[in-house]
């Protein structure tokens, strides 16, 4: 049996160079310590928790090789007897530490630093006594040289450098004083990431939203090493948040297991991964969204819950700048997810488990002849979510002072699905708008001969895409278009006025697909007088024996009569009852 002070006597004499005896003694008591801890769960050989939702940079490259093969040296250690590849691992090792480090915000470094941690025990027995202490400082200097990093430009190197390998060192080798008192440090660096990258309930701020799977690996991974400790790895408000980031990255899932919004090998379906987020941070709520959200693979983690017990499924964060428009958990039914930072806003509907569109909803204004550039961020002015619908509005500031207006609206029962862009300008001119958005893989428009229609085709899955500002039928004068260009859904319209709006109504229900669909734009009065269609907009939208008024004034508010209703909203969506009457699903005033 060791005595407790005798491993710190051993690092002692190894720190002033006796190599022999005191070298031996170190390799067994490494040797002898439970392999990997008693905190931490054996993984299966060849597979690397360090290789869940590894960054698309870092999976192009000898990264995920040498996290491989470092892992099956520290989870399946050669038997006694066997010839140990000493000397191949040796020169590995030797060839990584004399490389040039790169910058200290690279993810793949970051991630082999933590590899070559988690095989220290192992190597003690593989490489020499003055190469071992030589990735020992190495390591110890990684995490120093990350602490300097800001958490909102690198926020996963930070995190995987200053806390998790913080917090290995911690763990593996208490013996040693200057790994001991990291454990401070990596508590404090791993709270104050979960408690400045996240909102206050799980969504994290969207600039960094294609971080969201490689942090929720890090911080599940931190948290099984954490349970070393009775204070664990953070503080219990940074706990919180964690729990409420798992629900979020429920939300984020689509039908295949990838990450909405997201591509390549950081937003991949991930099995390991979530198993091990639900284990560490998932309640009983959490775990019947996982049975109905996740492919069958992870089914396993809970049982199917009813929709009706379930939290509800829609969020909205100003803060993390973030909205999901959701009807409910089912898998298959109508998600709208919206990110907007910047100038940018990311947008992915999904419907039936399919992704019609994903990425950016671009716009492209000409007043006059002139291009409107962005005079501001996207920011968010309006946000609903009741019963009836989930309504985001937007707004952004245009040189000249204009503004742009963007109007997000998903209504539940109905099943429909309206985008608009509002353009409010301070002045009268010829207006030349174009907003486009990238249509999902496999995904094509097919639009309609006669009238300006047409149909998003995914496989047998339909769904009819109406222009309302656009007349029904393609005669007379052409006031604009809607088209796919390279995998690109385009809506083009020009007009005369002060004002503009484009709407696009989407019918979600697929039982609806032969029904006859027609549209009208209104005509609108205001003291008894027509008012042009810069002042206000209204449509009649029939789908079978479905008929819905969409209406939107684009002036100062005032009393107008519409189908002889009388309105003095800004917006209106609502649908026609069987007596004619309109029913509000969403009014602003």
């Amino acid at each position: 049996m060791w005595h407790k002070s005798a491993p710190r006597r051993i690092v002692r004499q190894l720190e002033i160079g006796a190599d022999g005896d005191g070298w031996t003694a170190w390799i067994e008591h490494l040797l002898g310590r439970e392999l990997g801890a008693k905190h931490r769960k054996r993984s299966p050989v060849g597979v690397s928790p360090l290789q869940w939702a590894l960054p698309e940079s870092v999976s192009r490259s000898e990264t995920p090789a040498l996290l491989g093969r470092l892992h099956r040296l520290r989870v399946s250690p050669p038997r006694r007897g066997k010839r140990v590849p000493g000397q191949s691992i040796e020169d590995l090792l030797r060839k990584w530490l004399d490389e040039p480090a790169p910058s200290a915000a690279d993810a793949g470094y970051a991630l082999e630093s933590l590899a070559w941690c988690g095989a220290l025990p192992r190597l003690a027995g593989l490489v020499s006594p003055r190469l071992w202490w030589a990735l020992l400082e190495n390591l110890l200097a990684t995490v120093a040289d990350g602490d300097p990093l800001a958490l909102d430009e690198s926020p996963l190197v930070h995190q995987l450098t200053c806390g998790e390998l913080a917090l290995t060192l911690a763990a593996d080798f208490p013996e040693i004083g200057p790994c001991r008192r990291l454990v401070k440090t990596a508590r404090a660096k791993l709270t104050h990431g979960l408690i400045e990258l996240l909102d206050g309930e799980g969504v994290i701020a969207g600039q960094h939203l294609d971080h969201l799977r490689p942090l929720l690996a890090c911080w599940t991974r931190c948290g099984a090493i954490g349970k070393a400790w009775s204070k664990g790895c953070w503080s219990n408000p940074a706990q919180y948040q964690y729990e409420w980031f798992v629900r979020h990255a429920l939300r984020m899932t689509r039908c295949d297991g990838s990450q909405v919004l997201g591509s390549g090998s950081a937003a991949a379906w991930c099995t390991e991964l979530f198993e091990a987020a639900l284990g560490q941070g998932g309640d009983h709520d959490d775990h019947g969204i996982a049975a109905l959200v996740l492919p069958r693979a992870a089914k396993k983690q809970g049982k199917h819950a009813s929709l009706s017990s379930l939290p509800e499924a829609p969020t909205e964060s100003q803060w993390a700048q973030t909205a999901v428009l959701q009807t409910d958990w089912a898998p298959k039914s109508p998600r709208v997810a919206v990110v907007y930072n910047d100038h940018r806003v990311r947008i992915e509907l999904n419907n039936d488990g399919h992704v019609l569109w994903s990425g950016d909803w671009r716009y492209d204004i000409h007043f006059d002849g002139r291009p409107l550039e962005p005079a501001g961020a996207w920011d968010q002015v309006c946000w609903v979510s009741d019963d009836d619908v989930d309504y985001l509005e937007l707004e952004i500031d245009l040189a000249g002072g204009h503004r742009l207006q963007r109007h997000i609206l998903l209504a539940r029962e109905d099943r429909f699905l309206m985008l608009g862009d509002s353009l409010l300008l301070g002045q009268p001119g010829r207006i030349a708008y174009r907003g486009s958005l990238p249509l999902g893989h496999g995904v094509a428009f097919d639009a309609a001969e006669e009238t300006h229609e047409g149909l998003l085709v995914a496989g047998r899955h339909l769904v009819p895409v109406l222009p309302l500002a656009l007349p029904e039928w393609r005669t007379g004068r052409p006031i604009g278009s809607l088209a796919a260009d390279g995998g690109v859904l385009e809506l083009n319209q020009s007009t005369e006025g002060s004002a503009m709006f484009a709407p696009l109504f989407l019918d979600l229900r697929q039982n609806r697909i032969t029904r006859p669909t027609t549209w009208r734009q209104l005509t609108i009065a205001q003291d008894r007088e027509i008012v042009p269609a810069d002042i206000a907009a209204g449509f009649r939208v029939a789908i079978g024996k479905k008929q819905w008024l969409i209406y939107r004034s684009l002036a100062r508010r005032a009393n107008r009569t519409l189908l002889g209703h009388n309105l003095s909203t800004e917006m209106l969506a609502g649908r026609f009852t069987r007596k004619g009457e309109v029913e509000p699903l969403l009014e602003i005033e």
